[in-house]
């Protein structure tokens, strides 16, 4: 994944802006074996790098690389066109503060779409 791209993308993308305001938070994504920490401050995307703490973040999303790659494809499949129903009927856990999930849930889902956007070119 692209996360310069991402980053700038997503801090460029009126929707996840508008979704993300007042949004402040560490985001931990564990694609595989690797994880990824993105911090956000004000509803920016403050920075994408590699994980290598063991505390928790606010969120963490898990799932396998097949997960993703099918979550992240240009067209998915039933139930992995969003992380929730991927979560419910695939190998994606989400765990944390549910206040985050709750109140800044469609800002996620714009930013998996951004990534989705990124890693089909």
């Amino acid at each position: 994944m692209d996360w310069s791209t991402v980053r700038t993308r997503a801090n460029e993308d009126g929707e996840f802006q508008l979704h993300a305001r007042f949004w402040n938070s560490t985001l931990k994504l564990d694609i595989g074996s690797q994880s990824t920490r993105i911090d956000i401050a004000d509803g920016k995307i403050r920075s994408i790098e590699p994980w290598f703490g063991s505390l928790a973040g606010n969120l963490h999303i898990a799932a396998p690389d097949d997960d993703w790659a099918r979550l992240l494809e240009a067209v998915p499949k039933p139930f992995y066109q969003d992380v929730y129903p991927a979560s419910l009927h695939h190998g994606f856990e989400i765990h944390g503060d549910t206040t985050h999930f709750c109140a800044y849930y469609p800002a996620l889902r714009r930013f998996i779409e951004i990534m989705r956007e990124v890693n089909n070119g």
